[in-house]
C-alpha cells in the first residue's frame, strides 16, 4: 500500500510537470505572436508623422495652386492664379489610401527592418481656361502613386515594455520616401540638395538606403529660417510637353506637411547640368510652422504633358517623389 501511494504521487507530480511546461511553451508562442502583431501596428500607425506617405494630396479642389498655405501669411508666398499654356491651377485629390503592405525583416532579436509600400488612388484635376465658351474648363485624370519607404523598430528594454501606450517597439530610424506614378513613371530624381541660412548642407542622392536616425540625424530648422532646395533629374518621355520656360516637367515643393498642416510652392527651372545633362530647380521656404512637430518637405515632379493636356492617354499621369522629415525649434 506504501508503495502504490508513492507511485501515486510520483504520477501526480509528473502531470504538473507536464502541464506546467505546456503552459510555459503556449506562454512564450502568445508573446511572441503577440510581438509581431504589436510591430505590425506600429508599422501601420497613421499618427505616426514620421511615416506620412500621402503628403502629395492636395486634399480640396480649393487648395490647388502655387501659393497655398495653411500656416500664418508671414510665413506664405502670394497665391498665383496666371494661366500658363491656359491652365489656371492643378493639383491631386487621393480617394483611397490604400493599407500599408510591409515585409518584416528581422535584423537581430532586438531589431527588424520594416519596408512599407502604400498605393494612393484618385485624380489628377487641371482647371483650364477654355478660350471658345471664355470659361474655365476642368478635367480629371485618373492617378495611381505608390509611396516606399524603410523603418528600423527596435526592442524596448523590458522596464519600458509594459507602460500604456507604449509598446515593446520603438521606431528607430526611417528613410526618405520615393514615390512615383503607376504604371509609368519617365521621371527620375538624381539627387537633392538641401541649403539652410547658416550654410549647412544636405546631400540625398539614394532615398531608400538613407537611413536617418530619430532624433539624431533629423534635419532641424529654427523658425524664420530659410531653407533651399536644389533637385536634379531626368526625363526620358517619348512624348515631351516643352513649357514655357523650357522645361519638359514642373516641379512643386511640398513644405511643412503633416496631418493637419501643408503648404506648396513651384520650383524653378535652372536649365541642364553640363556634366549631366540633368535638368536642375531649385526652390526655398521660409520655416515658420509650430515647433516641436515632425514636418515633411516633399520634392514632385510632374510630367508637363499631365498637367497641360487634356489627353489622359498620350499624356497619362506621370510624376515622381522625393520626401523627407523634418522638425521645427523655437529661436
Amino acid at each position: 500500500m506504501k508503495k502504490l501511494g508513492i507511485f501515486l504521487v510520483v504520477i501526480l507530480i509528473a502531470m504538473f510537470t507536464v502541464v506546467g511546461c505546456e503552459k510555459d511553451s503556449n506562454s512564450a508562442v502568445d508573446d511572441s505572436v503577440l510581438s509581431e502583431m504589436e510591430l505590425q501596428e506600429s508599422a501601420l500607425d497613421e499618427e505616426n508623422d514620421y511615416l506620412l506617405d500621402w503628403g502629395i494630396d492636395d486634399e480640396n479642389e480649393s487648395n490647388m495652386f502655387d501659393g497655398y498655405s495653411s500656416f500664418p501669411r508671414v510665413f506664405g508666398f502670394p497665391k498665383v492664379m496666371d494661366p500658363i499654356d491656359n491652365v489656371l491651377r492643378f493639383g491631386r485629390k487621393i480617394n483611397h489610401r490604400f493599407r500599408r503592405q510591409i515585409i518584416i525583416t528581422r535584423l537581430n532579436p532586438d531589431s527588424v527592418l520594416v519596408s512599407i509600400t502604400r498605393q494612393l488612388e484618385g485624380r489628377f484635376i487641371i482647371f483650364a481656361i477654355d478660350t471658345v465658351l471664355q470659361d474655365t474648363s476642368i478635367y480629371r485624370k485618373p492617378l495611381t502613386h505608390t509611396v516606399k519607404r524603410k523603418a528600423i523598430f527596435v526592442k524596448r528594454h523590458p522596464r519600458y515594455q509594459d507602460n500604456p501606450g507604449r509598446g515593446r517597439w520603438r521606431l528607430q530610424s526611417v528613410t526618405l520616401g520615393e514615390g512615383m506614378s503607376q504604371p509609368i513613371s519617365t521621371i527620375q530624381i538624381h539627387e537633392v540638395v538641401v541649403h539652410n541660412s547658416t550654410d549647412d548642407s544636405i546631400v540625398f542622392t539614394n532615398p531608400l538606403e538613407t537611413f536617418l536616425t530619430i532624433p539624431d540625424d533629423i534635419p532641424t530648422y529654427n523658425t524664420g529660417q530659410m531653407v533651399t532646395i536644389r533637385v536634379k533629374l531626368e526625363n526620358t518621355t517619348s512624348n515631351p510637353f516643352i513649357g514655357q520656360d523650357g522645361a519638359t516637367e514642373t516641379l512643386l515643393l511640398h513644405y511643412g506637411r503633416n496631418r493637419h498642416h501643408h503648404g506648396r510652392k513651384r520650383f524653378t527651372y535652372m536649365g541642364t547640368d553640363p556634366a549631366t545633362g540633368y535638368s536642375v530647380y531649385e526652390g526655398f521656404w521660409q520655416v515658420g510652422q509650430q515647433p516641436f512637430r515632425v514636418r515633411h518637405a516633399i520634392v514632385d515632379a510632374i510630367d508637363n504633358g499631365t498637367i497641360y493636356d487634356d489627353d489622359e492617354i498620350t499624356y497619362p499621369y506621370n510624376s515622381a517623389t522625393w520626401c523627407a522629415p523634418y522638425r521645427v525649434t523655437p529661436n
